[in-house]
C-alpha cells in the first residue's frame, strides 16, 4: 500500500510516499528528476504548496500506470 504526503521543510514543501509490505516500511522522497529516492537530501523542494499539489497529482497518475 502506498501513502503519499506533502510535508513542510525549512525552505518549502516536499513530497514523499510511504510503502508498507508485511513488516517492512520504506519512505521514498521525490527528487528533482521526478524519480523516487531514499535520501532526504536529494528531495525536490517546492516553494509553494500549490505547485507541490499539482506535482503530486501527476506523480500519482504516473505511479498507477507503472504499477500495472
Amino acid at each position: 500500500m502506498r501513502q503519499y504526503k506533502i510535508i513542510k521543510n525549512d525552505l518549502g514543501w516536499m513530497i514523499y510516499k510511504k510503502r508498507e509490505k508485511d513488516w517492512f516500511i520504506s519512505v521514498w522522497f521525490l527528487d528533482w528528476k521526478n524519480k523516487w529516492t531514499l535520501r532526504k537530501e536529494y528531495a525536490r523542494t517546492f516553494y509553494n504548496r500549490e505547485s507541490a499539489v499539482s506535482a503530486l497529482v501527476v506523480i500519482k497518475i504516473k505511479d498507477e500506470k507503472n504499477a500495472d
